[in-house]
């Protein structure tokens, strides 16, 4: 397992009442699933969503977008840091 920290924004910090975390996990998968158990449904509904509709939130590890195709599968490393948001719109 690897020591990974965690930034949430926006309305991903609003659902988990927090701004950043550090945990272990393997991959975001891992990650995922025990972002859930400390942050409750609200959280868990949102990343969830993610599992079928990959566009409903960014997810960037050390500031590169995480491979679509395989997100849920994507090694972490110690000293990771994976950051969570919506997408930025603008005009």
């Amino acid at each position: 397992m690897a020591k990974i920290t965690v930034r949430m924004f926006a309305t991903v910090r609003e659902a988990s009442g927090a701004s950043s975390c550090e945990l272990e996990a393997s991959d975001l998968g891992d990650l995922f699933s025990r972002l859930i158990t400390m942050y409750g449904p609200r959280l868990g509904k949102m990343l969830d969503s993610v599992r079928t509709d990959q566009e409903r939130l960014v997810v960037l590890v050390n500031g590169n977008n995480a491979v679509r195709k395989s997100l849920m599968a994507t090694k972490l490393s110690n000293g990771d840091e994976v950051a969570i948001f919506p997408p930025v719109s603008g005009g």
